[in-house]
């Protein structure tokens, strides 16, 4: 964790990252590398970190929480249980349960289509965490047609107009309002925290 960050995915990747590995009995240490950075928090006053930005997070309304931590939270997280049957890493039950969220709140979207869950999970996963993967690809894992895959994901996409915002843009807009308002995420160069916009990519439809 960092006393400060200049961008807000960076704030939200780490905090979220944070609390996922503390929850898994593992060390957030064993996620670095290299040299150590100067405003490297540790210990409680990382911890104390990732609550102020979690607890901003914590504050929007549950969807748009979910696409956040969908994006921005490690889907497996690393385990040092020492079982014999561990794999190193664990699934992270707090992604888990917002990418059903965010299922569930899209649902409604494909009304009066063929279900296809686990397509739309995985396009899903690609546009909120921009994983590159074909349509091809995708139609092969899950048995469908590529025009099957294309219209799922027109589906999800947002309108990309200046007047329409997709619901990733809103969710990222607000947290970053909270996270600088809270003096969390700064411009670099300067102490005074100022709003921007989300980045651009792929993003869900309101």
């Amino acid at each position: 964790m960092k006393e400060r960050y200049v961008r807000t995915d960076a704030a939200l990747r780490d905090a979220l990252t944070y609390n996922a590995q503390r929850g898994a009995g593992s060390s957030f240490a064993v996620l670095l590398s290299g040299a150590v950075p100067d405003d490297l928090l540790t210990g409680t006053d990382a911890t104390a970190q990732a609550a102020r930005i979690v607890r901003r997070l914590d504050s929007l309304p549950a969807f748009e929480r979910a696409l956040l931590i969908v994006a921005y939270a490690p889907h497996r997280i690393v385990c040092s249980c020492g079982r014999a049957c561990c794999c190193g890493y664990t699934d992270n039950r707090e992604w888990a349960e917002a990418m059903t969220l965010v299922l569930a709140e899209t649902a409604p979207l494909f009304s009066g289509r063929a279900p296809h869950i686990r397509l739309r999970r995985a396009l899903t996963e690609n546009l909120l965490t921009h994983r590159k993967e074909t349509a091809v690809s995708l139609a092969e894992r899950y048995g469908v047609n590529r025009r099957t895959v294309t219209a799922h994901q027109a589906v999800l996409e947002p309108a990309g107009t200046r007047s329409q915002r997709g619901a990733f843009d809103m969710a990222f807009a607000h947290i970053d309002t909270l996270l600088r308002e809270a003096g969390l995420v700064i411009d670099e160069g300067s102490d005074v925290p100022v709003s921007n916009g989300a980045p651009a990519g792929a993003m869900l439809a309101a």
